[in-house]
Parts: structure tokens; C-alpha cells; sequence
């Protein structure tokens, strides 16, 4: 079973990861929240090996445009594209995927790196607790409507990929416990009374969590052998600017700087596992599993347990429910490419 353990985690935190080699010039990358941090430092790791083409997203015009100067500066790749994406909006993901589509782009990869840690409960525009929607929900939303496109550049001999950054914190996530028995998850997780300050403490867990699940099950329903790889991937603990908003609270500033400055690994070393699970081959090996230090690693005991299988099927179909209402598209999407249940 998957059990988080002091001695492996430290030992995978010191562990020299490999550099990814793999040719990829005849690929279209994208990598999602590349203007800091992890997103970041893929972007430039692919940019080095000379894709066909590489897009890259920021928050907004500003950070995208200084990412785009960054990335080719160090990489020497130009023509890089640059593209504001907010996953707090479900509006702003919609508008990705019309503009990409407008333009006749094509994706072979996509790197869903963005995210945020908050331990306050914050709802974004569209009505969601914040990390709920960034690290889950929008997530969802943008790996289905762009499904078709990484369908369409698959290959039987080298499948498209999609990657999640999950986290090894999914092992931590403690607040799903008993969620078979909730009405609705997706209702009970957003409930404002639901998230106590305990909660909001292991939200950003749960959200990592909720991703290894989606993953999972978007995955067991993609027809064999699968055009899209899809994984987790763990990049482990890293300097990045993740814990920013955390660190704006002086006790847990101290706490964080203290625990990234023991054990944090180098961003840079920590995006070589987004960047292996994107491009190095073997990919349908890994279709479905969550990664650790370029390896396939065990989920959580939760993530295997009979009460977490359950709940990850309800939570499947209550996400495309709700994902459904926001996006017609994903209907017509699940409805086509992927695999339907048996009554």
C-alpha cells in the first residue's frame, strides 16, 4: 500500500534526478503556470530541446510576456507562444481552449502545473473555494476540452500525455474520510461551513489528492491502447513560490523557510519529473499512475481503499456533472472519446 514515510521521503528528496533527452521535434508542448516556479523551469527544459512549438501560459499579459522573455533568453528557442490562462475562471479556461482552437493549434503535450496553497477560504468569481477551483476543478475542465486535440496527435506508436503536478501531500489528505456518505462531495468540499480552519489546513492535500483520482479514473475510461498517457506526477518538495501566500503569515513563514531550506529540492531538479513524464518514452506504462522521482510510485492507502475507490466514482461523475453545466462541451467529449459504463 502507499504509505508516506520519513525515511523515503527524504531519501527521494536527495535523489539526483535524470535529465530528459528525448527528442521532441516534431512535438507541441504546453505547459500550464509557467511564469514561476516549477512551470517554469520545464518550460525552459523543453525549450532547450528545440519543440516543434512550445506554449506556455501566465496569469496575465504581464507575467506572460516576462515568462516568453525568460524562457527564450535561456533556451535560445524563439517563437515561443505566451498565453494569459486564470483558472480561478472558468471563463478564462473556456477562452483557452476557443482561442487554441481558432488558431488550428495542435498539442501533443499537456503539463497542468498551475496551482495554489491557501489556508484561507477565499471563493473565486465563479463561486468555488479558490484551491478547489484552481487545483481541481479548472484542472478537470481544461484536461477534457483539450482531450480531442491531444487524442488527435497520438499516435499508436507514441501516445500524446497529460500531466497533472500532483503532490506527494495526497498521502496527507485526511478530509475525504467518510465522503461515501456525503449527498454530494463536490457541494460538501465547497460548503463554507464545512471548512473549518482544520480543513483549510489540509486542503491543499486533499486537492492534490482529488487530482490522483481524476487521473485515475479519466484514464481506466480512455479505449485501449490509450492515444493520450495520462499521470500524475510528483515533483517533490521544492524552493518555488507555491507557499507564498502561506509564508505571509509570520509563524508559518518561519516554519516553511526553515523545512524548504533542510530538505527543498532545486526547482530546476524538481521540474525534470514534469518535463520525463511529458517526453521520455515508455509512456502507456505509466498511463494512469501517479509518479515519483521519474518512477511510478503506490497512491495513497486512501486512493486504494474500497471506501476511496467509491468515492472516486462519484466524485468522476459528479465533476462532469458539474463541469457539464459549465461547458457543454465536455458532454459531447466524454460521449465520444471515452469508454462508456456499463448500467
Amino acid at each position: 500500500m502507499g504509505q508516506l514515510t520519513v525515511f523515503g521521503y527524504l531519501r527521494e528528496q536527495w535523489t539526483e534526478l535524470p535529465i530528459p533527452t528525448a527528442d521532441v521535434s516534431d512535438q507541441s508542448l504546453i505547459v500550464v503556470g509557467a511564469n514561476v516556479g516549477l512551470g517554469h523551469e520545464a518550460a525552459v527544459h523543453l525549450a532547450q530541446l528545440k519543440p516543434k512549438s512550445l506554449l506556455i501560459t501566465g496569469r496575465d499579459e504581464v507575467k506572460c510576456e516576462k515568462s516568453k522573455a525568460d524562457v527564450e533568453s535561456r533556451s535560445g528557442m524563439t517563437g515561443i507562444e505566451s498565453w494569459p490562462l486564470e483558472l480561478c475562471s472558468f471563463d478564462s479556461v473556456r477562452s483557452f481552449v476557443d482561442t487554441f482552437e481558432a488558431k488550428g493549434c495542435t498539442a501533443n503535450v499537456l503539463i497542468a502545473n498551475a496551482g495554489i496553497s491557501t489556508l484561507k477560504y477565499t471563493k473565486t468569481p465563479d463561486g468555488y473555494e479558490s484551491t478547489f477551483q484552481v487545483n481541481y476543478l479548472s484542472t478537470a475542465l481544461l484536461s477534457l476540452l483539450m482531450l480531442p486535440h491531444l487524442i488527435k496527435a497520438g499516435t499508436p506508436e507514441r501516445a500524446s500525455r497529460l500531466v497533472i503536478v500532483s503532490s506527494e501531500f495526497h498521502y496527507l489528505a485526511s478530509k475525504l474520510k467518510g465522503a461515501d456518505t456525503w449527498p454530494s462531495i463536490i457541494e460538501t468540499i465547497n460548503d463554507e461551513a464545512y471548512c473549518t480552519s482544520s480543513v483549510m489546513l489540509n486542503r491543499y492535500s486533499l486537492s492534490k489528492l482529488l487530482e490522483v483520482m481524476f487521473i485515475r479514473e479519466l484514464s481506466s475510461r480512455l479505449p485501449t491502447p490509450t492515444l493520450v498517457a495520462a499521470s500524475t506526477v510528483n515533483p517533490g518538495s521544492c524552493h518555488s513560490c507555491l507557499t507564498r501566500e502561506v509564508e505571509s503569515n509570520p509563524l508559518f513563514k518561519f516554519a516553511v523557510r526553515t523545512y524548504k531550506w533542510l530538505v527543498a529540492r532545486a526547482t530546476e531538479m524538481g521540474s525534470r519529473t514534469l518535463v520525463h513524464a511529458a517526453i521520455e518514452p515508455n509512456e502507456r506504462e505509466r498511463h494512469g499512475r501517479y509518479l515519483s522521482s521519474c518512477e511510478i510510485a503506490e497512491e495513497s492507502d486512501y486512493t486504494l481503499s474500497a471506501e476511496g475507490r467509491e468515492v472516486s466514482k462519484r466524485l468522476w461523475h459528479e465533476t462532469l456533472e458539474t463541469l457539464g453545466d459549465i461547458d457543454p462541451r465536455v458532454n459531447a467529449i466524454v460521449s465520444e472519446y471515452l469508454v462508456q459504463e456499463k448500467a
